[in-house]
């Protein structure tokens, strides 16, 4: 599948920690007020902090895109099965990458620092839900509150890279069953604020359930061999992309 529009343009509004990640709307993705560097991992399906070789840029310039299939070609992507959707929705991603940015890159694994996002002792506080829209979900945030998102533990895993500041691996289990949830935590830099929300450690526990453990893991990291600053147009036609 690939889409057939794209609309690709700079972001300038006041970066001020507020965003989304690929919002499902009924018939088109979007994404914005977040880095090309977070744009590149979550194609690729990695944490930020398993992009290698990337350029400053890639941290502080941000985009906005917008993305949809005809009309037939969604109705066919909806049949398909809630990880399939996922992947083929990064292997579009990753031809508008390769179009706009030039990007080329591999993956390699290599031994390193991580969190292993586990059940905590007390079980696990969220119930598994699958949407009657039967697409992978949404993630809107803002500094130190993630709400209306819905996603796998893998998913949530590759999101907690920012706040931890750490590669985060999925050891929960729980595979490709899908959750809807809330999380309120505060960041390091207002840890010593009294009566906020707990850090991002304790708020995993205490809210969903969940635990970030410290260990040494062989990682998945993506490599880039090339990339080049792109330059938006708005909008455009998609000219091709990975077939299903």
């Amino acid at each position: 599948m690939a889409f057939d529009k794209v609309m690709f343009y700079p972001d300038a509004t006041a970066d001020n920690g507020h965003g989304f990640l690929w919002w499902n709307g009924p018939d088109d993705w979007m994404f914005a007020g977040v880095s090309s560097l977070n744009l590149i991992a979550n194609a690729y399906g990695v944490g930020m902090h398993q992009v290698i070789g990337f350029p400053r840029w890639a941290e502080t310039d941000r985009y906005g895109l917008v993305a949809s299939m005809d009309q037939e070609k969604l109705e066919a992507f909806k049949t398909l099965p809630i990880d399939e959707q996922l992947r083929q929705q990064r292997l579009m991603t990753q031809a508008i990458l390769a179009d706009r940015y030039q990007l080329k890159a591999h993956y390699e694994t290599r031994e390193m620092p991580v969190y292993e996002l586990v059940v905590a002792p007390g079980g696990l506080k969220l119930t598994d839900k699958v949407l009657e829209r039967r697409h992978q979900g949404s993630s809107f945030f803002s500094p130190g509150d993630w709400y209306n998102n819905y996603g796998t533990m893998e998913d949530l895993a590759s999101k907690l890279a920012a706040p931890t500041g750490g590669v985060v691996i999925d050891k929960t289990g729980l595979g490709t069953k899908t959750f809807f949830y809330l999380l309120r935590w505060t960041s390091d830099n207002q840890s010593g604020m009294a009566g906020g929300p707990p850090s991002i450690f304790t708020a995993l526990e205490e809210q969903l359930g969940l635990k970030l453990v410290p260990a040494t893991d062989p990682v998945e990291v993506l490599v880039i061999d090339h990339i080049e600053k792109p330059t938006p147009e708005f909008p455009r036609m998609a000219s091709s992309g990975p077939s299903l």
